[in-house]
């Protein structure tokens, strides 16, 4: 047990088993199809460009997390370096995002078993959304999540590894699969674009194409941070394999997604691609090429990997919100454990809140951009808060130091600001309002730490300004890292004089 009341049982095997399936979720069975869509062949540079920004954040959490090894830590990490309204900001931001991602792997199951159960969806009128019975199996299915969480870490553990394994096997068996059964390279051939085409279409997959939704999974290490074993140790290592394990994963499934497409679909070019068989694109393909037991495996993987991510983020979105209750950002009851040491109000209430969610009738194409947003704008604290916390704890032990700070947390914060604004107009501006208007109103009730937080508000208007701008999309990338630069020593000048005791922090040894 942790000073917390958190049982720390996970090793550094589970910890990146758990980065593992956050990251490998729905993402799979669509991401490879639309990046495809947006950028034909170059999806695989959008892939590894997606891959560098995503492990630019992970280096810097990576130092955070050997500082602050506590779960939930999105929420204790701004609150720790800039205050009550930074960090009022940080986790709720996190929290939005976490809460509705168990509803959309949740949704992505149905929407792929409802090809065989057509029962499971109905016609709302401008697309098919859950039936009775379906809105029914997705309350339980939310419920049996909430039920392994509930009965504790070394349960879900026990999950995430077998599942994960499954979710590692299954993605490259399909891969191999599809690439020696089409094999049609000269799809890989590119077609003459103009550079800024080429760019746009990359930029398009990365954001809603589903790419850095998909590679966003290594905070997961974060949030069971206070649940594992030598943290300081396990926490930066788990977010790099697990990570980097993933991104292998996809550029795998990409290319193999590539090279099985018929050509003879691509003559309106890879935009006009449709693949609408049962299950999805990956099952079109399978059956196309006559491979049965590859489809019926996608189907059943269609269950599985979503479940599996469903339950991590469940878990996940618990633990932000109980870091809250603790630091006095929610309501205290949050901050409440059961006899498992699990967070049980916490996670009964993402269990609510995700059923109240279904009844919304989201679907995962329409939510990334939305989600992609929220989760980059909770990220996009960790460059400030490394440089804030270097001169507010400098003695504090860090199992890892990132080096270079300055200049990679800039350029971090750069890359995290054309992610914001890369998730579309609509987007940014739905995942702006949802985060400014709650912390506005927290910010005239709590006016401690005002002063330490306003940059938040700059910052976030001043990305929604600018995309708002009839620019090309050169001259904007160019616009928005003039406008970091220019935040970014603000905010990291704006940090409070001695790190926020009622961040709950509490510095461990360094491991032996």
């Amino acid at each position: 047990m942790t000073s917390s009341g958190l049982s720390r049982q996970l090793g550094l095997g589970s910890l990146t088993m758990a980065v593992v399936t956050s990251t490998i979720g729905s993402g799979w069975l669509f991401a490879p199809f639309y990046a495809a869509r947006s950028a034909g062949p170059a999806a695989l540079g959008a892939w590894l460009l997606g891959g560098v920004l995503a492990f630019s954040l992970a280096l810097v959490f990576a130092e955070l997390g050997s500082l602050v090894s506590s779960s939930g830590a999105l929420a204790q990490i701004p609150l720790l370096s800039h205050g009550r309204t930074a960090g009022f900001i940080g986790g709720w931001s996190a929290w939005i995002a976490y809460l509705a991602l168990p509803t959309i792997e949740v949704l992505a199951v149905l929407q792929y078993l409802a090809s065989s159960l057509p029962w499971l969806t109905a016609d709302g009128g401008q697309g098919q959304v859950l039936s009775a019975p379906g809105l029914a199996l997705a309350t339980v299915l939310l419920a049996v999540l909430a039920w392994i969480n509930l009965a504790g870490v070394g349960w879900l553990a026990r999950w995430i590894d077998g599942l994960t394994v499954w979710k590692l096997a299954v993605p490259l068996l399909i891969s191999i699969t599809l690439m020696l059964a089409a094999g049609h390279w000269g799809n890989l051939a590119a077609v003459p674009q103009p550079p800024a085409q080429r760019l746009q279409g990359m930029v398009t997959a990365i954001s809603s194409g589903g790419i850095l939704f998909s590679l966003l999974g290594f905070r997961t290490a974060m949030d069971l941070a206070g649940e594992t074993r030598q943290p300081q140790r396990t926490v930066p290592l788990a977010m790099g394999l697990g990570l980097g394990i993933s991104l292998a994963i996809y550029v795998i499934l990409q290319l193999a997604f590539l090279v099985s497409v018929p050509p003879e679909q691509l003559s309106g070019g890879w935009s006009a691609l449709q693949l609408t068989a049962h299950g999805g694109p990956l099952v079109a393909l399978a059956m196309g090429l006559g491979l049965g037991w590859a489809a019926r495996l996608l189907l059943l993987d269609a269950v599985v990997s979503p479940s599996a991510t469903a339950m991590a983020y469940m878990g996940a979105s618990a633990r932000v919100s109980w870091m809250m209750g603790r630091c006095g950002l929610l309501p205290g009851s949050f901050g409440r454990l059961n006899r498992q040491a699990v967070p049980s109000v916490a996670l009964m209430f993402s269990f609510g809140m995700g059923v109240l969610m279904l009844l919304s009738g989201p679907s995962w194409q329409t939510v990334v951009s939305f989600l992609t947003a929220t989760l980059v704008i909770a990220l996009a604290m960790g460059p400030v808060s490394l440089i804030a916390l270097r001169r507010q704890l400098p003695e504090a032990p860090r199992a890892y130091r990132l080096p270079l700070a300055r200049l990679w947390c800039t350029s971090a914060f750069v890359l995290a600001t054309w992610a914001i604004s890369w998730c579309g107009t609509s987007a940014l501006r739905g995942a702006s309002l949802i985060v400014l208007v709650p912390a506005a109103l927290f910010a005239l009730a709590d006016r401690q730490h005002l002063r330490q937080g306003w940059w938040w508000f700059l910052y976030l208007g001043g990305i929604v300004a600018i995309t708002g701008l009839p620019f090309g999309l050169v001259t904007q990338l160019v616009t928005l890292a003039a406008w970091a630069l220019l935040v970014f020593p603000l905010a990291t000048g704006s940090r409070l004089d001695q790190a926020y005791p009622g961040a709950q922090y509490q510095p461990i040894a360094s491991p032996q």
